[in-house]
């Protein structure tokens, strides 16, 4: 049976052709953006070419950083905006709104510097081809912000998110500010209105709270401080002149602590004399705006000025995160490898091996265990293995000394590594004790384990292998020993060589233990530590 025209599925192909409804959409919104993009290069060129004989050459790198951002866009809107492309990648035009913005805020911000550059605000023209770059940067982000979300985004739904990060926009003519004009975000905030008079306070808080924002009201410099130590604020709209406090003594000690030091402010006064908005800058104002204020403006600067928060809040709490991880990536580190041996990593030394002429090695070992382990649950055997080896970590940090790794149910120490220590074989010993008593008191308890313990000193090679998955080992006939000690040793007992015994004098007790045939080097005499003197 033939199907219906309905039934059939339209082609992506077909869908996205130039000349199809969304075909034409796009285009229409390349063509806008080129022309605003092409605004902004061409009255950047002509001050660029003007900027020397007009002794402006300090404009230059800026007008340079303006010309460079505008190509970079033009690049990607060729690049991005085909309508066969956006059909079949529509995370494209996510990536241009995010160039569009930061390009567009970096054209605004120079444009700013441009124009504080000495003697820029007599020269009418030059501040008027300014306007237009601003104004022409300005549109390329409106166009972003509603017909590039149109593109991908169902009917009524827009992401302005983006829109929010743009610095303030310079103070242009009421003219070229309805042009220019930045849509409330309306995502909320919470404000803090500071003005004597209620008057203002009113009126400012109606209109930000029909904007969707939170607004906290203060009626003089002192309650505001009050408020700001209490409470979070997003922003602070700041009067000058207020009894008491006035706003710059306000503006400058919320800028010295640096519990609030991070808040925005903005600053609003009836004056506009220069050395009074000098005076807000230098002490720390975000921003300055003359009264009566144009709402636009108002709104724009709230805008800008929330988004700075946001981000500042933003970056505190990836770098608290960040923090938390190398914090957490420290201690895992640590709990592989001695201290002194993870900074050495983390100073980039790529080989770690160390020779030291005289450690103090100990092998423990659980008697039975194998067949322990055959008849006991898996966690109950995992359980009390981390059990008792938590103890021995505890009693290794006791006395100062590495935990070199656990092997099954042994378990290896070292005296004198990574650094050095002239009492290795003393604090080995006395670690021995405090194990052996710590295994007899949980054996007295109902502990299944009994355990052994072999002690030797002497010379060992110590460092690090692996290149993902790091250990820090020691090897040489010093560990083969200790090792051989451990297995020799009687239930219950600690044998150690007679290198050992000659480091530990007369401070420990002893007797006599076997005398052992090891291959290359004959009859070993041992002795059991049996006390501390």
């Amino acid at each position: 049976m033939k199907r219906s025209a309905r039934a059939r599925k339209i082609p992506v192909a077909a869908e996205a052709d130039e000349t199809s409804p969304f075909g034409l959409s796009v285009s229409k919104v390349r063509h806008d953006l080129r022309n605003s993009i092409g605004h902004v290069l061409g009255f950047a060129d002509l001050l660029l070419e003007d900027a020397q004989e007009s002794g402006r050459a300090a404009a230059r790198s800026d007008l340079e950083l303006i010309v460079r951002a505008a190509n970079r866009v033009t690049t990607q809107v060729n690049a991005t905006l085909d309508a066969r492309k956006i059909k079949t990648v529509p995370a494209s035009v996510s990536a241009l709104q995010s160039l569009i913005t930061k390009s567009a805020g970096e054209i605004i911000s120079a444009t700013q510097r441009i124009a504080q550059l000495p003697g820029a605000d007599g020269d009418a023209v030059f501040q008027d081809d300014l306007a237009r770059i601003a104004g022409a940067a300005r549109h390329a982000l409106e166009s972003a912000q509603s017909a590039l979300s149109n593109l991908v985004a169902p009917a009524g739904e827009s992401d302005t998110a983006f829109f929010r990060v743009l610095p303030p926009v310079i103070d242009w003519s009421p003219v070229r500010m309805k042009a220019a004009a930045v849509k409330p975000s309306r995502t909320g905030g919470v404000i803090l209105v500071v003005d004597d008079l209620e008057e203002n306070r009113e009126m400012l808080s109606r209109r930000l709270s029909k904007l969707g924002y939170s607004v906290e009201l203060a009626e003089n410099g002192e309650r505001a401080l009050e408020f700001v130590a209490g409470r979070a604020v997003d922003l602070i709209l700041l009067d000058i002149m207020m009894p008491g406090l006035n706003g710059v003594e306000v503006l400058q000690r919320l800028k010295a602590n640096p519990a609030t030091q991070h808040i925005p402010v903005v600053m609003l006064s009836s004056t506009d004399q220069a050395d009074t908005v000098v005076n807000c800058i230098q002490s720390g104002a975000d921003d300055f705006l003359p009264k009566p204020f144009n709402p636009t403006l108002l709104m724009a600067r709230i805008d800008a000025s929330l988004a700075k928060k946001r981000l500042h809040d933003q970056e505190a709490a990836f770098t608290q995160r960040l923090q938390a991880e190398q914090e957490i990536s420290q201690r895992l580190l640590l709990n592989i490898l001695p201290q002194p041996i993870a900074e050495r990593l983390k100073q980039g030394e790529a080989v770690i091996a160390d020779g030291f002429a005289e450690v103090t090695v100990l092998f423990t070992d659980f008697v039975g265990f194998t067949k322990f382990s055959s008849h006991t649950p898996p966690t109950e055997l995992v359980g009390q293995l981390n059990d008792i080896f938590s103890a021995f970590d505890e009693l290794c940090e006791r006395h100062g000394l590495e935990k070199i790794k656990m092997i099954g149910d042994g378990y290896m120490v070292a005296g004198g590594v990574p650094v050095p220590r002239a009492d290795h074989a003393e604090a080995v010993a006395a670690l021995a004790l405090d194990m052996q008593r710590e295994v007899a008191t949980r054996r007295a308890a109902g502990g299944p384990f009994q355990m052994r313990v072999g002690i030797h000193s002497g010379p060992v090679v110590a460092g690090v292998i692996g290149r993902k998955k790091f250990a820090y080992d020691l090897w040489g006939d010093t560990v083969n020993l200790a090792s051989r000690m451990e297995s020799c040793a009687p239930t219950g007992g600690i044998l150690v060589t007679s290198a050992t015994r000659k480091l530990l004098k007369n401070k420990f007790r002893f007797k006599p233990g076997r005398i052992l045939r090891v291959k290359g080097r004959g009859r070993l005499v041992t002795y059991q530590l049996l006390d501390r003197a």
